[in-house]
């Protein structure tokens, strides 16, 4: 595999501007559940590029482990724990009463506090640093046995959505949104993903063909409108197939690649975690310290018309919001997160790998 995947990066956008849409979208957020969506996607991506990382790695089980725990602690940590400490120091949310689960990323089973919580997002981070300490054990020791490994994956992703579905475990079921096991799945197809490449070659009339690109694409927008519970497998197995299609580069309907590779596409993507850590925090600040205090001044009644826009602070918000969020996230990468990743070659250096 290559050491780096452009079109990921736009697929990362994507769901990160899901995100916002979700959160500063009003009623807009209302025709699809985009913010579940956008979580699921996300998962599917880590799911394939921690796997084909680990899978890919020639050095020893110990020296493997050490390595990927740091790179990844390099590329997770920092940005949290700041988010976590300035959330902290300014008392946005439940942060004061909280902050042991969030600094354990065990906020995700602390279902008796989420009501009302403006850091309840952040229970997906936890999914994933989760996933990420046993996962790598497992993929390290079946590396060299990848259909046993792949057989792993498929039971990650029928425990996980057998869970959703049929709640397996009914001790688990009031985490079904938010739980590792309940979760696993997305994750589980990225893996999955990840070993079906390196194990066998994918024909090239799959990857090429625009008739099946059209209709995953047209079963995602399904598994957007309907409460049938099978689209939550759907709508992971369609963001597998968006994950290979943009490891491959084959896209095949007419400016989706162009849309991916675009300039401003790829850097929201690279600074897309930034910018999901940050989003919701940065919203409550300026709406409680200055948007709020400015909006409910303006004397709308004599807008005519436009006196409706009262009620509907969601369409300054959207832009607004998602531009100063993209901004800060773009200073974070610029002067905190890509000098500490520079760190990475010199404290956890690797071969040729694919990049997270």
């Amino acid at each position: 595999m290559r050491a780096h995947f452009p079109q990921l990066d736009g697929l990362r956008a994507v769901a990160v501007c899901l995100v916002l849409l979700h959160h500063f979208g009003g009623p807009l957020a209302a025709f699809f559940d985009q913010g579940y969506y956008a979580v699921d996607l996300f998962f599917v991506i880590s799911g394939f590029l921690i796997t084909s990382i680990l899978v890919a790695e020639q050095s020893g089980f110990s020296s493997a482990y050490y390595t990927f725990v740091g790179r990844r602690s390099l590329r997770i940590f920092p940005v949290y724990y700041v988010a976590i400490a300035a959330m902290y120091v300014m008392g946005i949310g439940t942060t004061h009463r909280d902050i042991g689960y969030l600094a354990t990323y065990t906020w995700n089973y602390a279902s008796d506090r989420w009501q009302g919580s403006e850091i309840f997002y952040l229970w997906s981070l936890s999914v994933e640093e989760q996933f990420y300490l046993f996962w790598p054990v497992l993929v390290l020791l079946l590396r060299r046995r990848l259909t046993l490994l792949l057989c792993a994956t498929v039971l990650i992703i029928t425990i996980g959505y057998a869970q959703l579905i049929f709640n397996l475990f009914p001790q688990l079921t009031p985490y079904n949104y938010t739980g590792l096991i309940n979760r696993m799945g997305s994750l589980g197809f990225g893996a999955f993903g990840a070993v079906a490449m390196t194990r066998f070659r994918i024909p090239e009339r799959v990857c090429e063909s625009a008739a099946l690109e059209f209709g995953m694409l047209l079963v995602l927008v399904w598994t957007q409108v309907t409460q049938n519970q099978l689209r939550l497998p759907l709508m992971g197995l369609c963001s597998l197939f968006l994950v290979i299609k943009a490891v491959r580069s084959s896209f095949c309907i007419w400016g989706v690649k162009a849309f991916l590779e675009h300039r401003v596409t790829q850097h929201i993507g690279r600074v897309s975690y930034g910018i999901y850590v940050y989003h919701l925090p940065l919203a409550f600040i300026i709406s409680v310290y200055l948007f709020d205090p400015i909006w409910l001044q303006i004397p709308f009644d004599r807008f005519g018309l436009l006196s409706k826009l009262r009620w509907n602070a969601w369409i300054i918000k959207l832009p607004l919001f998602s531009l100063l969020t993209i901004g800060l996230a773009s200073v974070s990468y610029r002067f905190m997160e890509r000098p500490i990743l520079a760190l990475k070659e010199r404290w956890f250096p690797v071969g040729k790998l694919p990049a997270g």
